[in-house]
């Protein structure tokens, strides 16, 4: 009976552990901004529980590491960085549930970049107040592709996604150094 259990253990933990690696994102996209009729062009690059975001047209973009718990903010201007720990608010929504997500409705199905995706009307506690959304969560690439607020006043798209991040896109450049005047202000988390 303990030979039984330990071998069945161990085969549970072999389903979970192969179920966490199929579901483990790893992609390189363009990110598409939109503020009013501001349009700005950036790179997202996921890998398991790293993340880095280009906002476009800026020399400022974060990486957030999941397995450090931390979260840089890096200006390739002028060679500095702020450093935060990483909270769930601060992290970026790439995945299916939003941080503070109280409610969700499937809204419809639509197709975005050529992924067949559920839409969705999200309501996310932000601080004392309710904001709503709209989510297009892509069922055969298990990722958001793209996000708005439902007054249309912003949204984040994600196009051209492609398998695979390069490693090093993840790491601090050599050349930065701490901004210790900096003091970190809440980072989005779109």
């Amino acid at each position: 009976m303990r030979r039984y259990l330990m071998v069945s253990g161990c085969a549970l933990l072999c389903v979970i552990a192969m179920l966490s690696y199929a579901f483990a994102i790893d992609i390189t996209a363009d990110r598409i901004t939109k503020e009013g009729k501001i349009m700005r062009n950036g790179k997202l690059y996921v890998k398991d529980n790293k993340y880095r975001v280009e906002k476009g047209g800026t020399p400022i973009y974060t990486i957030v590491r999941g397995d450090k718990g931390l979260l840089w903010e890096i200006n390739g201007a002028e060679n500095t960085y702020i450093e935060a720990k990483l909270t769930p608010a601060l992290k970026p929504w790439t995945e299916e549930k939003i941080f503070g997500e109280v409610s969700r409705k499937e809204i419809g199905a639509e197709t975005i970049g050529g992924h067949p995706t559920k839409k969705y009307e999200v309501t996310v506690k932000q601080g004392n107040k309710n904001e709503t959304y709209h989510q297009w969560f892509a069922t055969d690439i298990r990722f958001p592709v793209k996000i708005a607020n439902v007054n249309g006043k912003w949204s984040v798209e994600y196009k051209n996604i492609k398998n695979g991040a390069p490693d090093n896109v993840f790491s601090l450049p050599a050349k930065v150094v701490l901004d210790t005047m900096a003091v970190p202000d809440v980072l989005g988390g779109h």
